[in-house]
């Protein structure tokens, strides 16, 4: 392993989970499930009659991905048996129509971590988090007045919660160092700066073209003991010039995010104003001094308990897309009107959706922190601090069957916003994929030089095209 660890262990989170298998003898007569019987898995394996099937399809954050129904769930408790079942559903063709799904924490707007025909592999066991010291990095644990990067590593199973695992990691922030990875073959191999660098760089942005990454190696630095100052502020849409030009001019494209907000009609804006010194007068929260807020959620928090405040538990129809603005109060007002306009013709056709327009920082220093580092090839299509931009329309449940005006209506709206800010120098291409929709070129928009790359890692480590061909969501 490429990283040196010190002796002992710091501490170790292992969240709970209730999950219980009934684990079946004889043949399913699916053939994916088979092999993976015949792989010796038949103890991690579950079928639609076991309790541990239904708390798996029931836990997915969108109410698409609960309501498809795999043969079977694959359930590692290990690497090993992650390998095994990776190896075994390789083995079997392809013939007929059935895919492979890989769920982690099942949070996904659309079913790219699910499989309606065929085996989904749910990582639920791999949930814990550890913090271990490494000798191959300097630092202090100490708050100082500002982030400095300590000497503990923090080693992040991928169905761990990031809101509990920002809880365990109190006093800490991360960047991640490294990966453990499942390749097409059942390997096992380590992707750090020192050992297959080339999948290091493809997997920050590469999907699930290139394995299943089993382990995340996050480097930690310091946050302030008591806490970052910041929360939700709300407030009427007539202000909205006043955050606009306080979000765009403030010259701090870090520390704070806006939202333009519709609920059945009814506009308004909400940002999350946010200083991670915990300065409780720092100048973020200036122009909010002048304007009547509906609503003030900020106080002195745990960065996780800031999070949190924008978490819920998942359970609708999401339409999202998403793009990359210039950060100038035209845009900001353009995305606006268009916003008007798209509110008012779905409440006129009576769609009972809601839609958030949200604005994130999206800084051109990334790209310098370490150039050339990974895929989405911010030093070439991130020309500018810009706005990493989602439109999210909401559905409940029941209400699925208007999916489909919504995502049009939506698409049309985007496009608009989209042509608009492409007329305009410091347009970029980037689309972020957490919040694209199916149909965004996500992995296209990282250009062409990063295209060539992930191809080339990925003919490198799947020489058959396991993972771009059998397993959607890519």
């Amino acid at each position: 392993m490429a990283l040196k660890m010190c002796r002992g262990v710091i501490a170790l989170l292992r969240l709970s989970s209730q999950v219980v298998a009934q684990s079946y003898s004889t043949s399913s007569e699916f053939k994916a499930c088979d092999a993976l019987f015949d792989a010796g898995l038949g103890d991690i394996l579950v079928f639609p009659t076991n309790i541990a099937y239904t708390e798996s399809t029931s836990t997915y954050y969108s109410s698409e991905n609960r309501r498809l129904r795999p043969y079977c769930i694959v359930q590692p408790r290990s690497t090993e048996d992650d390998s095994f079942a990776i190896k075994a559903l390789g083995s079997v063709s392809s013939a007929g129509n059935w895919d492979i799904a890989v769920r982690s924490g099942g949070h996904s707007d659309y079913d790219n971590n699910a499989a309606h025909r065929g085996v989904t592999i749910d990582l639920t066991f791999f949930n814990s988090t550890e913090l271990v010291k490494s000798g191959c990095f300097n630092g202090t644990a100490d708050w100082r007045g500002q982030s400095v990067l300590t000497n503990s590593i923090a080693q992040i199973r991928p169905a761990a919660r990031w809101g509990n695992v920002m809880t365990y990691l109190e006093t800490y922030n991360l960047g991640v160092t490294g990966y453990e990875v499942v390749l097409a073959n059942g390997s096992m191999v380590e992707a750090t700066a020192e050992e297959n660098a080339d999948l290091l760089k493809a997997l920050e942005g590469g999907g699930s073209n290139l394995g299943i990454v089993t382990r995340f190696d996050v480097r930690t630095f310091t946050v302030p003991p008591s806490g970052a100052y910041g929360g939700l502020i709300f407030a009427s849409w007539s202000d909205l010039d006043i955050i606009i030009n306080h979000s765009i001019g403030s010259g701090n494209p870090d520390h704070e995010s806006v939202v333009y907000r519709s609920d059945a009609g009814n506009l308004a804006v909400m940002a999350m104003a946010v200083s991670t010194d915990g300065n409780e007068n720092s100048t973020t929260f200036a122009p909010f001094k002048d304007i009547t807020l509906t609503r003030d959620m900020r106080f002195k928090q745990p960065l996780s308990k800031i999070a949190a405040t924008i978490a819920d538990t998942g359970g609708s129809h999401y339409i999202p897309f998403s793009l990359s603005l210039q950060a100038t109060p035209e845009i900001m007002e353009k995305a606006a009107d268009i916003f008007v306009a798209l509110t008012q013709e779905l409440d006129a056709t009576s769609v009972p959706v809601s839609v958030n327009f949200v604005f994130q920082p999206l800084p051109k220093n990334l790209a310098s922190v370490k150039p050339g580092n990974n895929i989405l090839g911010f030093e070439k299509n991130l020309p500018a601090d810009s706005i990493l931009f989602e439109a999210r329309g909401t559905l409940v449940d029941t209400d699925v069957e208007y999916g489909g005006i919504v995502e049009s209506m939506m698409g049309r709206a985007i496009e608009e916003l989209r042509a608009y800010s492409a007329s305009f120098e410091g347009h970029s291409t980037f689309l972020y994929v957490n919040y694209a929709d199916p149909e965004q070129d996500v992995i296209g928009s990282y250009g062409a030089e990063s295209v060539r790359l992930l191809k080339d890692t990925a003919a490198k480590y799947d020489l058959a095209g396991f993972f771009q061909r059998r397993i959607p969501g890519g």
